[in-house]
């Protein structure tokens, strides 16, 4: 190794090293991804019509894993799948080895190193996760994650990596370079990140400016202000903050043989959810190539952020983005919150979700499988489910493709979610002995103020949720639940209170039997509940 060359690598470490120094003092919330779990990479992937590995025995590796906020909820739901996290921060790992050893898993391990450390122990992994992390670190580092992508991926295997991206993401390259001029680097994280907010403030009230620039400062403010402080530390104020363009990425990706494959979000992906004129536009721009129509897609979209789907380069023949509606028949798919069946004098029928995205059409035998969609919330459905759903005489192949169509409409305009593995979820405590999935049990009991949910997203947890969900086992009925609320209750670990004053028993208790069935309510509709 040339002196210079050598020098080059000891600075890079000694970055990496003052950002794990950050990380300690500052950690980021270690949080669920709903979008990276491997039930949802692997959808991605089947409708792309490529392999993948079953969910429940898969090997899952996560770069830049924090505390195992994302994959320890994971191998809590998949306990016959291996899971491994590496992070360089020693707290953060410390944190989630005690969580690990407390929730009792085994088939999870949490190493403090760095990637260019990883070793070749543990083989290959179907699934590589890399959130976050990518354009926070030093271009050699970025290889390493792309290197380790191709050397460490099954022969089915599939990676997600996500990164800030150009153009979008300039408008907030502005915003970085006022913090890193105004807040020296000598203070701790939490006083640079208020110094940061006060500049912020100061900037969007006291700029002059009547155009873009002043609009920008406004949307920032109101973005940041519903941040917390680990965000905007660790995204404004590193070091190392490098977006790039979707190309850039592509290109590095495929110099250390991998293939683009996708996003985990279909719907942007798919031209024609674009006005038909401005379809038509990126078609003949990017001469009906699909990296190049993604890239101009970043330029109207101003996307600062993409998290995308990499697989090995031996597999690019494979691929088939010609998706039809047999692409989807053997997924699971996950619906939102309060979508609505809507049928009009003509027996139009119209599925509307929240964000206004529908579903229109004149089947009228469609009617109780898309009353099931909407329905199945928090839980999945499958193809299956909807078929089953038909009148009878609809039963038939007509019936079916009638399915799956609607499945893959709703698909591909992110009205529902694919996935490779059910979610069952129970939607209604009506059980008198609910049982809650086994991490939030553990969360509440260790007194957390979150947990994670089977749709593997963050759920809030308060002073009641604390005490109720370790009980949520099938081994208390919902009169053993209140007793021991009363007992809290009478002990002072939960307050309730009225026009600002305390409550106390009896009127503590009868407020507390109302408030225990509405939080049975609000953890069943968050997915928390395990069906039956």
């Amino acid at each position: 190794m040339s002196e210079m060359t050598a020098a080059r690598a000891q600075d890079v470490e000694s970055l990496i090293a003052r950002t794990a120094l950050k990380y300690d003092l500052l950690p980021y919330t270690s949080n669920p991804f709903p979008q990276t779990q491997p039930a949802r990479l692997a959808a991605i992937a089947h409708v792309f019509g490529l392999k993948y590995a079953p969910i429940a025995q898969a090997k899952v590796l996560e770069l830049g894993c924090a505390a195992g906020g994302n994959i320890i909820p994971l191998a809590a739901r998949f306990p016959e799948a291996k899971f491994v996290g590496v992070d360089l921060s020693r707290t953060q790992v410390a944190a989630g080895r005690t969580r690990i050893k407390d929730v009792g898993l085994s088939n999870i391990e949490i190493h403090c190193k760095s990637f260019t450390e990883l070793g070749t122990e543990d083989g290959q992994f179907d699934y590589i996760i890399c959130h976050g992390v990518y354009s926070w670190v030093p271009a050699p580092v970025r290889e390493t994650i792309l290197r380790i992508c191709k050397e460490r991926l099954s022969d089915v295997g599939i990676a997600n990596i996500s990164y800030n991206v150009l153009p979008g993401w300039r408008m907030l390259q502005a915003l970085r370079d006022s913090f890193l001029l105004h807040v020296p680097d000598n203070n701790d994280s939490r006083s640079r990140v208020a110094k940061a907010r006060e500049l912020l403030d100061f900037l969007k009230n006291a700029s002059h400016d009547t155009g873009v620039h002043k609009q920008n400062l406004q949307q920032c403010a109101n973005r940041l202000a519903q941040l917390p402080d680990d965000y905007i530390a660790h995204e404004f104020l590193e070091e190392t903050n490098e977006p790039c363009t979707f190309t850039n990425f592509v290109e590095a990706a495929s110099r250390n043989g991998l293939e683009y494959l996708g996003e985990t979000d279909l719907a942007p992906m798919v031209l024609d959810n674009l006005p038909a004129e401005t379809a038509k536009r990126v078609r003949e721009i990017a001469n009906n190539q699909f990296l190049a129509s993604e890239q101009y897609v970043d330029m109207l979209s101003g996307r600062t952020f993409r998290q995308s789907l990499l697989v090995g380069s031996h597999r690019a023949a494979e691929i088939n983005r010609n998706l039809t509606p047999a692409s989807v028949a053997s997924l699971h798919f996950l619906s939102s919150a309060k979508m609505k069946l809507e049928r009009a004098p003509d027996d139009t029928l119209t599925l509307r979700d929240v964000q206004e995205r529908k579903l229109t059409t004149k089947a009228s035998a469609l009617a109780n499988a898309l009353e099931r969609v909407a329905g199945a919330f928090p839980g999945s459905f499958s193809v299956d489910d909807l078929y089953s759903s038909l009148p009878a005489a609809s039963r038939n192949e007509t019936g079916k493709s009638l399915v799956l169509e609607a499945v893959l409409k709703m698909l591909l305009t992110g009205m529902v979610t694919g996935l490779a593995a059910p979610v069952d979820a129970e939607g209604s405590p009506s059980a008198d002995a609910p049982v809650a999935f086994s991490i939030a049990r553990h969360d509440a009991a260790r007194g957390e103020l979150a947990t994670t949910s089977l749709r593997h997203e963050r759920v809030q947890i308060d002073a009641l949720g604390q005490v109720i969900l370790p009980l949520m086992d099938g081994a208390h009925d919902k009169a053993a639940i209140r007793a021991k609320v009363e007992h809290a209750i009478a002990e002072g670990r939960i307050t309730f209170h009225r026009d600002g004053k305390p409550l106390v028993p009896p009127e503590a208790n009868v407020v507390a039997h109302e408030r225990i069935e509405q939080m049975l309510t609000l953890y069943a509709n968050a997915g928390l509940l395990v069906s039956a």
